[in-house]
């Protein structure tokens, strides 16, 4: 084993998640919380969708438009349309300004987003005690 190899399996995610559940005192795997990330539970956190349904009755323009395209010059073809989505504007507006401050940083880089999430409202899911 490599000093680089040693150092991936030392200080690697599963590394320390591994060290915090075998450390005394720490609370055992089935007890701890699903986290999205470290330190974030994923039950205070909800996942903003990249597209939103729409609304069935502006279906009947996209579907014509899309079969049009897709059909092309061939009559004879068939196209079944089973969702119809629009892309979600804050999705949009978050991964566009997370990718530009990430290329601030590395200018030459590219970056995807697979995911997005928002924090949930804590203050309407809880009851006022008396």
């Amino acid at each position: 084993m490599g000093f680089r190899s040693w150092l991936r399996e030392r200080f690697s995610r599963s590394a320390q998640r591994k060290r915090r559940v075998d450390a005394p005192g720490s609370p055992s795997a089935h007890a701890a919380r699903p986290e999205i990330a470290p330190g974030f539970p994923q039950d205070e956190w909800e996942e903003v969708p990249a597209y939103l349904p729409v609304d069935p009755a502006e279906h009947l323009p996209a579907c014509i438009i899309a079969s049009a395209i897709a059909a092309g010059a061939q009559e004879e073809s068939k196209l079944v349309v089973k969702r119809v989505s629009v892309a979600n504007p804050e999705h949009q507006r978050v991964a566009v300004i997370a990718t530009a401050l990430g290329a601030g940083a590395l200018e030459k880089s590219s970056f995807a987003v697979k995911r997005i999430y928002k924090q949930k409202d804590m203050e309407g899911t809880q009851s006022d005690a008396a």
